[in-house]
Protein backbone atom coordinates (compact mmCIF):
# COMPACT_ATOMS: atom_id res chain seq x y z
CA UNK A 1 0.00 0.00 0.00
CA UNK A 2 1.35 3.27 -0.99
CA UNK A 3 1.85 5.45 1.81
CA UNK A 4 -0.90 8.99 1.61
CA UNK A 5 2.30 11.30 0.68
CA UNK A 6 4.67 12.50 -1.61
CA UNK A 7 8.22 12.60 -0.80
CA UNK A 8 10.18 15.42 -1.69
CA UNK A 9 14.21 14.60 -1.84
CA UNK A 10 15.95 18.28 -2.04
CA UNK A 11 19.57 18.07 -2.34
CA UNK A 12 22.02 20.65 -3.41
CA UNK A 13 24.50 20.47 -6.52
CA UNK A 14 27.98 21.17 -5.93
CA UNK A 15 27.57 24.78 -7.64
CA UNK A 16 24.42 27.23 -7.86
CA UNK A 17 22.16 26.52 -10.44
CA UNK A 18 19.86 28.99 -11.94
CA UNK A 19 16.89 26.65 -12.41
CA UNK A 20 16.05 23.12 -10.28
CA UNK A 21 16.23 20.60 -11.62
CA UNK A 22 14.22 16.59 -11.10
CA UNK A 23 16.16 14.05 -11.79
CA UNK A 24 16.04 10.06 -12.25
CA UNK A 25 17.37 8.01 -9.81
CA UNK A 26 20.44 7.16 -11.78
CA UNK A 27 21.31 10.94 -12.72
CA UNK A 28 21.57 12.14 -9.34
CA UNK A 29 24.18 11.89 -6.44
CA UNK A 30 25.44 8.17 -5.05
CA UNK A 31 23.34 8.63 -1.60
CA UNK A 32 20.59 10.43 -2.63
CA UNK A 33 19.90 7.21 -5.23
CA UNK A 34 20.18 5.28 -2.08
CA UNK A 35 17.65 7.53 -0.27
CA UNK A 36 15.51 7.32 -3.22
CA UNK A 37 15.40 3.52 -3.51
CA UNK A 38 15.27 2.77 0.32
CA UNK A 39 12.29 4.99 0.48
CA UNK A 40 10.31 3.78 -2.85
CA UNK A 41 10.59 0.59 -1.21
CA UNK A 42 8.96 1.42 1.97
CA UNK A 43 6.25 1.84 -0.76
CA UNK A 44 6.64 5.90 -0.58
CA UNK A 45 6.39 7.76 -3.94
CA UNK A 46 9.40 9.99 -3.79
CA UNK A 47 11.35 13.01 -6.77
CA UNK A 48 14.36 14.01 -6.53
CA UNK A 49 14.63 17.86 -6.93
CA UNK A 50 18.41 19.25 -7.36
CA UNK A 51 17.70 22.62 -5.96
CA UNK A 52 18.63 25.98 -7.85
CA UNK A 53 17.42 29.57 -7.37
CA UNK A 54 13.88 29.11 -8.51
CA UNK A 55 13.44 26.70 -5.80
CA UNK A 56 10.92 28.77 -4.00
CA UNK A 57 8.11 28.75 -7.55
CA UNK A 58 9.18 24.81 -7.74
CA UNK A 59 8.10 24.07 -4.56
CA UNK A 60 4.94 26.65 -4.68
CA UNK A 61 3.53 23.79 -7.19
CA UNK A 62 2.57 21.22 -4.79
CA UNK A 63 0.92 20.75 -2.51
CA UNK A 64 1.56 21.37 1.41
CA UNK A 65 -1.00 18.60 2.88
CA UNK A 66 -0.04 15.99 0.75
CA UNK A 67 3.86 16.39 0.88
CA UNK A 68 6.64 15.94 3.04
CA UNK A 69 10.51 17.28 2.51
CA UNK A 70 13.36 14.92 3.07
CA UNK A 71 15.66 17.31 3.55
CA UNK A 72 19.28 16.51 2.33
CA UNK A 73 20.49 20.06 2.06
CA UNK A 74 23.57 19.59 4.42
CA UNK A 75 25.08 23.32 4.74
CA UNK A 76 24.36 26.23 1.66
CA UNK A 77 26.28 24.54 -1.05
CA UNK A 78 28.10 22.17 1.22
CA UNK A 79 29.73 24.46 3.17
CA UNK A 80 31.36 23.52 6.16
CA UNK A 81 28.92 25.62 8.53
CA UNK A 82 26.53 23.09 8.00
CA UNK A 83 23.45 25.23 7.68
CA UNK A 84 21.16 25.89 4.82
CA UNK A 85 18.88 28.93 4.80
CA UNK A 86 16.40 26.26 2.68
CA UNK A 87 15.05 25.28 5.87
CA UNK A 88 13.68 28.67 6.36
CA UNK A 89 11.85 28.55 3.05
CA UNK A 90 10.28 25.59 4.06
CA UNK A 91 8.87 26.61 7.17
CA UNK A 92 7.58 29.99 5.49
CA UNK A 93 6.06 27.58 2.52
CA UNK A 94 4.12 25.51 5.05
CA UNK A 95 5.46 22.69 4.29
CA UNK A 96 6.82 19.93 6.86
CA UNK A 97 10.30 18.26 6.63
CA UNK A 98 12.82 16.73 8.05
CA UNK A 99 15.22 17.14 10.57
CA UNK A 100 15.62 20.67 13.14
CA UNK A 101 13.98 23.99 12.25
CA UNK A 102 15.22 26.81 10.97
CA UNK A 103 16.23 28.06 14.36
CA UNK A 104 17.81 25.40 15.75
CA UNK A 105 19.91 24.82 12.54
CA UNK A 106 20.89 28.97 12.82
CA UNK A 107 21.85 28.68 16.36
CA UNK A 108 23.28 25.33 16.36
CA UNK A 109 25.82 26.63 13.61
CA UNK A 110 28.05 28.11 16.19
CA UNK A 111 29.17 25.53 18.53
CA UNK A 112 29.63 28.37 21.75
CA UNK A 113 25.70 29.22 21.15
CA UNK A 114 24.47 25.42 21.40
CA UNK A 115 27.08 25.06 25.11
CA UNK A 116 25.61 28.36 26.42
CA UNK A 117 21.77 26.65 25.58
CA UNK A 118 23.08 23.58 27.57
CA UNK A 119 24.15 25.39 30.41
CA UNK A 120 20.80 27.05 31.14
CA UNK A 121 19.48 24.03 30.95
CA UNK A 122 22.08 22.29 33.79
CA UNK A 123 23.41 20.04 30.94
CA UNK A 124 27.09 19.18 31.48
CA UNK A 125 29.26 20.75 28.79
CA UNK A 126 33.03 20.82 28.93
CA UNK A 127 34.22 24.70 30.37
CA UNK A 128 35.06 26.66 27.33
CA UNK A 129 35.45 30.16 26.19
CA UNK A 130 35.63 31.36 22.53
CA UNK A 131 38.66 33.32 21.59
CA UNK A 132 38.54 36.45 18.83
CA UNK A 133 42.57 37.22 18.77
CA UNK A 134 45.84 35.36 19.95
CA UNK A 135 45.70 36.80 23.52
CA UNK A 136 45.00 33.74 26.11
CA UNK A 137 46.74 34.44 29.02
CA UNK A 138 43.76 33.79 30.73
CA UNK A 139 43.47 30.28 29.95
CA UNK A 140 44.64 27.75 32.18
CA UNK A 141 43.38 24.59 31.79
CA UNK A 142 45.80 21.99 30.30
CA UNK A 143 45.14 19.70 28.40
CA UNK A 144 42.79 21.74 26.09
CA UNK A 145 41.58 21.04 22.86
CA UNK A 146 40.83 23.73 19.93
CA UNK A 147 37.63 24.15 17.53
CA UNK A 148 36.76 26.35 15.10
CA UNK A 149 33.90 27.84 16.34
CA UNK A 150 31.44 27.85 13.40
CA UNK A 151 32.03 24.65 12.19
CA UNK A 152 31.15 21.50 11.89
CA UNK A 153 31.72 17.52 10.66
CA UNK A 154 35.43 18.74 11.67
CA UNK A 155 36.54 21.13 9.63
CA UNK A 156 40.38 23.12 10.94
CA UNK A 157 40.67 20.20 13.68
CA UNK A 158 44.35 18.84 12.99
CA UNK A 159 46.27 16.23 15.68
CA UNK A 160 47.76 19.88 17.05
CA UNK A 161 44.03 20.76 18.17
CA UNK A 162 44.53 19.62 21.75
CA UNK A 163 46.94 21.63 23.49
CA UNK A 164 49.43 21.50 26.44
CA UNK A 165 50.36 25.15 27.35
CA UNK A 166 49.70 28.71 26.72
CA UNK A 167 51.99 28.63 23.74
CA UNK A 168 50.33 25.73 21.88
CA UNK A 169 46.98 27.43 22.57
CA UNK A 170 48.25 30.38 20.87
CA UNK A 171 49.60 28.77 18.27
CA UNK A 172 45.80 27.02 17.72
CA UNK A 173 43.78 30.16 17.58
CA UNK A 174 46.42 31.75 15.39
CA UNK A 175 46.01 28.46 12.75
CA UNK A 176 42.08 29.10 12.95
CA UNK A 177 42.23 33.03 12.63
CA UNK A 178 44.49 32.56 9.75
CA UNK A 179 43.43 29.35 7.89
CA UNK A 180 40.23 29.37 8.40
CA UNK A 181 38.99 32.79 9.42
CA UNK A 182 37.30 31.39 12.28
CA UNK A 183 37.12 32.10 16.20
CA UNK A 184 38.23 29.65 18.40
CA UNK A 185 36.37 27.38 20.83
CA UNK A 186 38.85 26.59 23.45
CA UNK A 187 37.71 23.98 25.97
CA UNK A 188 38.74 21.48 28.93
CA UNK A 189 39.34 18.58 27.11
CA UNK A 190 37.56 15.65 28.11
CA UNK A 191 39.88 12.63 28.28
CA UNK A 192 37.29 9.58 29.37
CA UNK A 193 35.25 7.13 27.08
CA UNK A 194 33.88 8.50 24.22
CA UNK A 195 30.13 7.82 23.19
CA UNK A 196 28.31 8.50 19.88
CA UNK A 197 24.65 8.70 21.07
CA UNK A 198 21.39 8.35 18.53
CA UNK A 199 18.22 9.51 19.31
CA UNK A 200 14.96 9.71 17.25
CA UNK A 201 11.35 11.13 18.11
CA UNK A 202 9.67 14.38 18.85
CA UNK A 203 7.02 13.96 21.90
CA UNK A 204 8.35 10.96 22.81
CA UNK A 205 11.88 9.94 22.27
CA UNK A 206 13.80 6.83 22.11
CA UNK A 207 17.58 6.50 22.82
CA UNK A 208 18.96 4.12 20.56
CA UNK A 209 21.92 1.78 20.84
CA UNK A 210 24.66 3.40 22.44
CA UNK A 211 27.93 3.26 20.59
CA UNK A 212 31.38 3.37 22.06
CA UNK A 213 34.24 4.64 19.98
CA UNK A 214 38.11 3.40 20.41
CA UNK A 215 41.25 4.81 19.10
CA UNK A 216 43.74 1.85 18.65
CA UNK A 217 46.60 3.30 17.25
CA UNK A 218 46.69 5.95 19.96
CA UNK A 219 49.90 6.44 22.00
CA UNK A 220 47.74 7.51 24.65
CA UNK A 221 43.83 7.34 24.53
CA UNK A 222 43.50 9.35 27.17
CA UNK A 223 44.42 12.10 24.71
CA UNK A 224 42.96 10.50 21.50
CA UNK A 225 40.23 12.29 19.92
CA UNK A 226 38.80 13.01 16.39
CA UNK A 227 40.55 15.22 13.64
CA UNK A 228 39.17 15.46 10.70
CA UNK A 229 41.40 13.07 8.70
CA UNK A 230 40.81 10.34 11.36
CA UNK A 231 36.81 11.00 10.94
CA UNK A 232 36.75 9.96 7.02
CA UNK A 233 39.62 7.39 7.91
CA UNK A 234 37.57 4.41 10.15
CA UNK A 235 40.68 2.11 9.84
CA UNK A 236 41.67 4.62 12.79
CA UNK A 237 39.25 4.33 14.61
CA UNK A 238 37.06 1.05 16.72
CA UNK A 239 33.46 1.22 17.61
CA UNK A 240 31.66 -1.24 19.47
CA UNK A 241 27.82 -1.43 19.31
CA UNK A 242 25.91 -1.99 21.95
CA UNK A 243 28.67 -0.05 24.09
CA UNK A 244 30.07 -1.90 27.17
CA UNK A 245 28.77 0.89 30.13
CA UNK A 246 27.71 0.48 33.25
CA UNK A 247 23.93 0.58 33.67
CA UNK A 248 23.94 3.49 36.19
CA UNK A 249 26.39 5.21 33.71
CA UNK A 250 23.93 4.15 30.55
CA UNK A 251 20.96 6.06 32.48
CA UNK A 252 22.99 8.85 33.08
CA UNK A 253 23.85 9.25 29.76
CA UNK A 254 20.21 8.67 28.41
CA UNK A 255 18.91 11.04 30.43
CA UNK A 256 21.30 13.77 29.63
CA UNK A 257 20.96 13.39 26.00
CA UNK A 258 17.65 13.61 25.54
CA UNK A 259 18.02 16.75 27.69
CA UNK A 260 20.18 17.76 25.11
CA UNK A 261 18.04 17.03 22.17
CA UNK A 262 14.87 19.14 23.75
CA UNK A 263 17.02 21.78 24.82
CA UNK A 264 19.10 22.22 21.16
CA UNK A 265 16.03 22.19 19.46
CA UNK A 266 16.34 18.90 17.47
CA UNK A 267 13.32 17.56 15.52
CA UNK A 268 12.77 13.66 14.07
CA UNK A 269 16.40 12.44 14.49
CA UNK A 270 19.64 13.72 15.81
CA UNK A 271 23.24 12.55 17.23
CA UNK A 272 25.08 13.62 20.18
CA UNK A 273 29.26 12.82 21.12
CA UNK A 274 30.49 12.86 24.37
CA UNK A 275 32.73 11.69 26.78
CA UNK A 276 32.76 10.48 30.39
CA UNK A 277 34.84 12.25 33.71
CA UNK A 278 34.63 9.38 35.86
CA UNK A 279 30.82 8.50 36.02
CA UNK A 280 29.89 11.62 34.71
CA UNK A 281 29.14 12.31 30.71
CA UNK A 282 29.86 16.05 29.17
CA UNK A 283 28.12 16.61 26.27
CA UNK A 284 30.75 17.52 23.40
CA UNK A 285 28.63 18.19 20.60
CA UNK A 286 24.82 18.18 19.89
CA UNK A 287 24.47 17.06 16.40
CA UNK A 288 21.27 18.65 14.16
CA UNK A 289 20.74 16.45 11.14
CA UNK A 290 23.35 14.36 11.53
CA UNK A 291 24.66 12.34 8.44
CA UNK A 292 21.78 9.86 7.29
CA UNK A 293 23.71 7.58 4.61
CA UNK A 294 23.78 3.87 4.92
CA UNK A 295 27.07 3.57 6.68
CA UNK A 296 25.97 6.31 9.22
CA UNK A 297 26.03 5.98 13.13
CA UNK A 298 22.23 6.33 13.45
CA UNK A 299 21.61 3.71 10.77
CA UNK A 300 24.13 1.44 12.42
CA UNK A 301 22.75 1.48 15.79
CA UNK A 302 19.44 0.93 14.55
CA UNK A 303 20.10 -1.95 12.38
CA UNK A 304 20.85 -3.43 15.89
CA UNK A 305 17.18 -3.31 16.84
CA UNK A 306 16.05 -5.19 13.39
CA UNK A 307 16.00 -1.35 10.64
CA UNK A 308 17.54 -1.77 7.86
CA UNK A 309 18.11 1.35 5.96
CA UNK A 310 15.08 2.24 4.11
CA UNK A 311 12.89 1.56 7.50
CA UNK A 312 15.33 3.91 9.62
CA UNK A 313 14.17 6.52 6.50
CA UNK A 314 10.58 5.71 6.63
CA UNK A 315 10.79 5.99 10.20
CA UNK A 316 11.89 9.73 10.12
CA UNK A 317 9.39 10.59 7.45
CA UNK A 318 6.98 9.40 9.56
CA UNK A 319 7.82 11.63 12.83
CA UNK A 320 8.50 14.59 10.58
CA UNK A 321 4.39 13.94 8.73
CA UNK A 322 3.27 13.82 12.06
CA UNK A 323 3.82 17.15 13.02
CA UNK A 324 1.92 18.53 10.38
CA UNK A 325 -1.24 15.61 10.82
CA UNK A 326 -1.25 16.25 14.32
CA UNK A 327 -2.30 19.71 14.21
CA UNK A 328 -4.55 19.48 11.59
CA UNK A 329 -6.44 16.59 13.52
CA UNK A 330 -5.75 17.38 16.44
CA UNK A 331 -4.79 14.34 17.94
CA UNK A 332 -2.42 13.86 20.70
CA UNK A 333 1.00 13.90 20.00
CA UNK A 334 1.51 10.27 22.07
CA UNK A 335 -0.88 8.63 20.27
CA UNK A 336 0.34 9.24 16.95
CA UNK A 337 4.46 8.32 17.70
CA UNK A 338 2.90 5.15 19.60
CA UNK A 339 1.54 4.35 16.42
CA UNK A 340 4.13 5.44 14.34
CA UNK A 341 6.08 2.97 16.92
CA UNK A 342 4.16 0.11 16.00
CA UNK A 343 4.00 0.12 12.11
CA UNK A 344 7.72 0.22 12.69
CA UNK A 345 8.21 -2.87 14.92
CA UNK A 346 5.69 -4.83 12.66
CA UNK A 347 7.51 -3.96 10.05
CA UNK A 348 10.76 -5.04 11.00
CA UNK A 349 9.72 -8.20 12.40
CA UNK A 350 7.76 -9.15 9.56
CA UNK A 351 11.39 -8.90 7.50
CA UNK A 352 12.78 -10.81 10.58
CA UNK A 353 10.45 -13.54 9.93
CA UNK A 354 10.64 -13.34 6.15
CA UNK A 355 14.41 -13.72 6.36
CA UNK A 356 14.57 -17.00 8.55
Amino acid sequence: MTEPYQILILYRPPHLLEESEFLSNADSDPTVQLVDAALQKEDFDTRILLVGEDVEEVLRGYDTGSTVIFNYCDGFHDGPSGYDPITGLYEALGFAYTGADDSALLQGRHKSIAKAQMLRHGIPTPTYRVFDNSNVSDWNLFPAIVKPNGYHASYGITQKAVVHSQHELKEQVEYLREEWQQDALVEDFIGGQEYRVSLWGNTELEVLPLMSVHYPQATDPSLAFQDYDTKWDESRMHFEIPAQVKPGVKARIEKIAKATYRATGMRDYGGIDLRLRGDMPYILDPNHNPDISEVSFIVRMAATLGYDYGGVLARIVRLAAIRRTRHQMQIPAEMMEEAVVVRAEKRSRGRSIGSR
